[in-house]
């Protein structure tokens, strides 16, 4: 079974150099490739890692694909959100109360967000051993920090191939 991990890890990096804008906000309409790319990097990271079976790799791959989702929709979300808020606070005099209420907005945006993640990461730790558990434990806090610092330096790679 290495193998086909590796030839999976291959495609997708074969793949990943062949597209634009890797690690940027996604392009309305989505791209569905690169965002099967993304899905792939993102299990592979934890199957090199955790040393996943090919069941615990099905099992995990929905609940990746729902944190990636959660964290486009939060991101598309949030920036709107902020850009309300910073119109509110160009106003004069400034509205108070909505700004509150944009503020309050947000805070649970954020609150939201943060239980649906705890959530999933829940869903992806009872698929694991113990000792996958205990892995997991030490990289879930800064794998997605991680993750979006590779796909950036994909990206910086993939600018550079075109520059030549």
């Amino acid at each position: 079974m290495r193998a086909g991990r590796v030839l999976l890890l291959t495609g997708a990096a074969a793949l990943v150099l062949s597209l634009p804008a890797i690690g940027q906000p996604p392009p309305r309409p989505r791209d569905p490739r690169t965002e099967r790319v993304i899905e792939a990097l993102l299990v592979w990271r934890l199957v090199d890692e955790l040393n996943l079976s090919d069941d615990q790799i099905a099992r995990i791959f929905p609940r990746i694909k729902a944190l990636k989702e959660l964290r486009i929709g939060l991101g598309i979300r949030k920036v709107v959100l902020q850009r309300e808020l910073r119109a509110l606070l160009r106003e004069q005099p400034p509205n108070e109360e909505a700004i509150r209420a944009k503020v309050a907005e947000l805070d649970q945006l954020r609150a939201r967000v943060e239980q649906q993640r705890e959530r999933i990461l829940q869903e992806i730790s009872a698929v694991l051993t113990l000792e996958q558990r205990a892995r997991f434990a030490l990289i879930q806090e800064t794998f997605e920090a991680e993750t979006i610092r590779t796909l950036e330096e994909v990206r910086r790679l993939v600018n550079e191939q075109r520059r030549r």
